[in-house]
């Protein structure tokens, strides 16, 4: 039987792919993101943005009449590279710790056990709101690095735990004592004996933690904290934090307020571009543990 969940998540993931990519030289796609400050409609009537959805916006435009399509697509390469990288981060440091403490004593088990009995007591919007609103990190010219850096840790010490599970029960296996019984180094063990036999689970889960990284920038953007911002001051001694990206949370914290007065579409876009990134990755990962279940079947 074909793996049609493989199929499907893959072609999901062209799909983002093709827009992450050359989505930007789309005819339909205005790369300069121009304000339209006025223009005249078909009547010769004089309209104002936001401007409905029509032939020039397809999806309307904001409140300077800068095309919301345009900003749709050319921050799909942002987002998916933001949790890209916050999820490789979040391997780089689980990865090597499940590994130090796959016998489940020392230091390395201890700093596992604690991340994560840490961040499990909360859930992990909550954790990655009140980690990054500290002033420090607010006003930061690095704040980004410190967003990935923050929501990477969050979860790090539940995939290290995982990792240390597999392992600790790996090491168990006649092949492996039979390694340490010749006097192999951690290293040679770990390249030769563990990742092997890891390998396919990190590749699943990797898949779906994307899915989870998407969904916790998903929720700053509901709770209009922005991923990067500008501290400028409106009116009269009056600040602000400005956004500065196009990331899709960051258009929907943008835009989280428009929804009270009756301009839903201003949020729903980002939100679905952010669901259907979502499910890619979810299928995506359901669709590689079948494929790395069946090939087990078959080896045994």
């Amino acid at each position: 039987m074909k793996n049609i969940t493989l199929w499907i998540g893959a072609a999901m993931l062209a799909i983002i792919v093709f827009f992450m990519f050359f989505g930007p030289e789309l005819p339909i796609v205005d790369q300069e993101l121009q304000e339209v400050k006025h223009r005249f409609n078909e009547n010769n009537r004089l309209q104002l943005p936001p401007y409905p959805p029509s032939s020039l916006n397809p999806l309307g435009s904001d409140k300077s009449g800068v095309d919301l399509l345009s900003k749709l697509i050319i921050g799909t390469k942002s987002t998916v590279l933001i949790v890209l990288t916050i999820t490789t981060v979040r391997y780089l440091i689980a990865v090597p710790l499940g590994l130090l403490a796959r016998r489940k004593k020392g230091i390395a088990h201890f700093i596992v056990n604690s991340m994560n009995q840490v961040f499990s007591f909360l859930p992990s919007i909550f954790s990655a709101v009140l980690l990054v609103s500290v002033p420090f990190i607010q006003n930061s010219d690095n704040r980004l690095w410190w967003v990935i850096f923050i929501v990477a840790v969050i979860e790090a010490g539940r995939v290290a735990h995982i990792i240390q599970e597999h392992t600790h029960k790996l090491s168990r296996e006649m092949y492996v004592e039979a390694g340490n019984s010749l006097g192999l180094s951690p290293w040679r063990m770990s390249k030769s004996y563990y990742m092997p036999s890891l390998l396919p689970e990190l590749v699943v889960n990797f898949c779906l933690d994307m899915g989870k990284v998407m969904l916790i920038i998903g929720q700053m953007g509901v709770l209009s904290i922005f991923l990067t911002h500008q501290w400028i001051e409106v009116n009269y001694f009056t600040p602000k934090f400005l956004n500065t990206s196009l990331d899709w949370a960051s258009l929907l914290a943008e835009h989280r307020a428009e929804i009270y007065v009756n301009k839903f579409g201003f949020i729903f876009y980002p939100a679905a571009a952010i669901a259907f990134a979502i499910l890619t990755f979810n299928i995506l990962g359901e669709g590689l543990r079948r494929h790395f279940n069946r090939r087990m079947n078959v080896l045994l």
